[in-house]
């Protein structure tokens, strides 16, 4: 194997696949990047064994050749070492070649590595999964989804089930909703002959590393399912996770659809409001803040106390919409992670009393709710 390849743009393949690289693994092949060089460009492929990612090359990008292949070969290069030497290079063009006994030997201007290789019969077989009936969907829409509801995912593996986004089409709606126990967020999508009906989670983590694929040069996503796998695909990128195991718990009657109590605030003052009180209430285990809604006088009060720190009180202009005064208590960092997911201008919150879970949402937005458990007041 011999090629000649454009440094930047082996760089941006890199910063793909290297989400996918193992730091502990049982099989050291895996720490490697799966190089191989056919006479259509260069395949780059990695696996952590949960999530699979591949991406190709080709020959030519917009009619500039970015290639130069005088040998096709393959074989595995250690991932690790070989992101960092071509980050530090400072030439244009990379050579990359290989030699007897699994060598690889890589040159810039007056730069040369050789670096170990491992065969590449010892890289584990990994099917990418494809099929004549895929899913598509907007990347913009897709990104939104992660976005609105990823955070709300367990990190303990009590309930594995729990660390995964459910994504639940029937009836041409798409509904995405992660949940541990202590908060929900769901997004509710309206897609019109999209495909089988279908109930599937996908790990939190492949969903956090797809996002950061995302970019903006890409418009539409492909998604296949088959085989407890599900396959992005986005350009020359392929993108598969394994799906969780296990039933997603039903939620639907977990989320209220009235409300005693309803108020109306701006999202940057919310925000400001609860930011700043969460540097008191950071000093306690559970990052309690209280909230005390006075209606008569179209506020909000924010309150925090820590005995090692102080206290704070932070006050919100609202526009009362329903009901009376209400005081309750929850995670600062819980309402600031789902104001984040709102980002608009106008906020309703919405209780039912100080020991009810209470939503947040978009007031232009209906298929987005925040849902937080709130915690018994002291």
């Amino acid at each position: 194997m011999k090629i000649k390849v454009d440094r930047q743009l082996l760089l941006t393949q890199l910063s793909y696949i290297s989400k996918a690289i193992p730091t502990k693994t049982p099989l050291p092949v895996l720490t490697g990047i799966k190089f191989v060089v056919s006479d259509e460009g260069l395949y780059l492929t990695t696996s952590d064994s949960d999530i699979t990612i591949n991406t190709f090359l080709p020959l030519e990008v917009n009619d500039t050749q970015v290639i130069q292949i005088d040998a096709v070969g393959s074989i595995i290069i250690p991932g690790k070492y070989f992101i960092e030497i071509i980050k530090k290079l400072n030439g244009d063009t990379i050579e990359i070649s290989t030699f007897e006994g699994n060598y690889v030997t890589i040159k810039c201007g007056r730069s040369e590595y050789t670096l170990n290789g491992f065969d590449v019969t010892q890289y584990p077989n990994i099917e990418l999964i494809k099929n004549d009936d895929p899913i598509h969907m907007e990347k913009q829409l897709l990104k939104t989804i992660i976005r609105q509801t990823v955070f709300s995912t367990a990190n303990s593996e009590n309930r594995p089930v729990l660390t995964g986004v459910n994504f639940r089409y029937d009836a041409d709606e798409l509904m995405c909703v992660a949940t541990d126990s202590f908060r929900l967020s769901k997004k509710t999508v309206p897609l019109n002959k999209l495909h089988d009906s279908f109930n599937i989670v996908i790990p939190g983590r492949s969903l956090i590393e797809l996002s950061k694929i995302l970019d903006d040069s890409h418009n539409s996503v492909d998604i296949y399912l088959a085989n407890n796998q599900i396959l992005f695909q986005i350009g020359n990128i392929s993108f598969q996770s394994r799906l969780l195991d296990g039933i997603y718990p039903e939620t639907k009657e977990f989320v209220p659809t009235t409300f005693g109590i309803e108020i109306k605030a701006n999202y940057h003052e919310l925000l400001n409001a609860f930011d700043r009180a969460a540097l008191i209430a950071r000093d306690q285990v559970s990052n309690v803040v209280k909230l005390n809604i006075l209606p008569e006088e179209s506020k909000l009060l924010i309150t925090a106390q820590s005995p090692e720190v102080g206290k704070v009180e932070e006050e919100v202009q609202v526009e009362m919409i329903s009901g009376g005064e209400l005081r309750i208590a929850c995670s600062a960092l819980f309402i600031i992670d789902a104001l984040k997911a709102i980002n608009n201008s106008d906020v309703i919150m919405s209780f039912n009393g100080d020991m009810r879970p209470f939503v947040l949402r978009d007031k232009y937005d209906e298929t987005t709710i925040q849902l937080i458990v709130p915690v018994r007041m002291e």
